[in-house]
């Protein structure tokens, strides 16, 4: 069987092991540049463990089958509400009394987002994203099911019931410090929102409004700066300047996106080779993971990591697209929206077109909790395209 044929029986399987090949080449090559983590010539590897467990956790869905998990939908999604709770009550009495009142509740970089469980932390919120959009796929057929005509009246109701499914959870990750998965959150739930039969009309509206909040903000920050800082203080505010003027903040919050676009800048074709050292900069294996792969192997890689990339959503999209289940198709929707806004947002922010948030590059940046998420959402992919090609099969008997 040739490689194309291969590709063609099994392209999300093919196209996965192809990230992971990126991802822990890119893991490694970031090492030399690791100075503030022991041992980070092993973090490629516990990558690769980390995908392994994910593997497993796919052929387990795969095995029990996707209707095993969306039966028991509302208790996993208040299993996690639980656990993000602890963590928003622990980042508020940490952040005044400098104590942890919760169990293997972790402050780091401002957040209160893990649980450490002393051999990996755990990060609820990124799985959370996934049970949200599972909930929400679920909840939108039932409803659509329930309905003859869409109506004002029924679109308002529809919108209601998905505030009440995605506000508590995006509320308690507020608390906790983490805007960059509220953004996810807020894009899968866009997408699922245009996915579920809206009136086009509807989002008209919300790209005007979306629009004049951009356009007002920016007219504060340009002629009224003391009113903009009243609103966007702190990190947050750090974080724009840093992004506005990476050259001229480069001894604080600019440091970090200057020194990455000197290092990939001067990468030409081919890039400085794995494990090149040009400019030390943070997080160059989770945030910053682009950056290294734009430094080390330059354009062509840059390149063949976003035409990868571009490759997973497209199968994704088509084995979403040719399911019978309604509900498959809004599951499939909320999950693009989550990717593609991780993926056009952290490839944005290192090339200096957006702000840094901590946003991760979904599959090749290091991390456990982002990672086994999103393999988890591909469980569901595995066992949906299976239901796929047997009703393929059958129609064709």
């Amino acid at each position: 069987m040739s490689l194309i044929d291969t590709l063609k029986k099994h392209p999300l399987v093919i196209v996965l092991l192809m990230l992971l090949s990126i991802s822990c080449l890119a893991i490694a090559s970031a090492a030399p540049i690791m100075t503030s983590i022991a041992h980070p010539g092993r973090m490629w590897i516990m990558q690769l463990a980390y995908y392994i467990v994910g593997g497993v956790m796919i052929l387990l869905i795969f095995r029990s089958g996707m209707e095993t998990i969306y039966k028991h939908i509302k208790p996993i999604y208040w299993i996690f509400m639980a656990l993000l709770l602890g963590l928003a009550i622990d980042h508020f009495v940490y952040t005044r009394t400098m104590h942890h009142v919760v169990p293997g509740a972790t402050y780091v970089n401002g957040s209160t987002c893990w649980y450490n469980l002393k051999v990996f932390s755990f990060q609820p919120s990124e799985f959370m994203k996934i049970i949200m959009v599972m909930y929400l796929a679920q909840m939108t057929k039932a409803f659509n099911e329930n309905i003859t005509v869409r109506t004002r009246d029924t679109d308002i109701q529809y919108v209601l019931e998905v505030l009440k499914i995605s506000i508590p959870p995006a509320l308690l990750v507020f608390l906790e410090n983490d805007t960059g998965v509220i953004m996810i959150m807020m894009c899968a739930c866009f997408f699922i929102l245009i996915s579920s039969g809206m009136n086009g009309r509807w989002f008209i509206f919300l790209f005007a409004a979306v629009g004049i909040i951009v356009v007002l903000m920016s007219l504060l920050f340009l002629y009224h700066n003391e009113i903009f800082t009243k609103i966007i203080s702190g990190h947050r505010l750090d974080r724009i300047y840093g992004w506005l003027d990476p050259e001229g903040t480069t001894a604080n919050q600019g440091m970090q996106l200057w020194f990455s676009m000197i290092s990939y800048g001067t990468a030409s074709w081919f890039g400085h080779g794995f494990g090149a050292t040009v400019m030390a900069f943070p997080e160059a294996h989770t945030d910053f993971i682009f950056a290294i792969i734009a430094t080390d192997f330059g354009f062509i890689g840059a390149i063949i990591t976003i035409a990868t990339i571009c490759l997973f959503d497209i199968i994704l999209l088509r084995i979403g697209l040719r399911s019978e289940n309604e509900r498959d198709k809004h599951f499939t929707m909320g999950i693009l929206g989550c990717l593609l806004f991780q993926q056009v947002w952290n490839i944005g922010m290192i090339l200096g077109l957006l702000p840094i948030t901590g946003i991760t590059l979904p599959l090749i940046s290091y991390g456990g909790s982002s990672l086994l998420s999103y393999l988890l959402a591909l469980g569901i992919f595995v066992d949906m395209d299976y239901h796929n090609k047997i009703s393929n099969y059958n129609t064709h008997i």
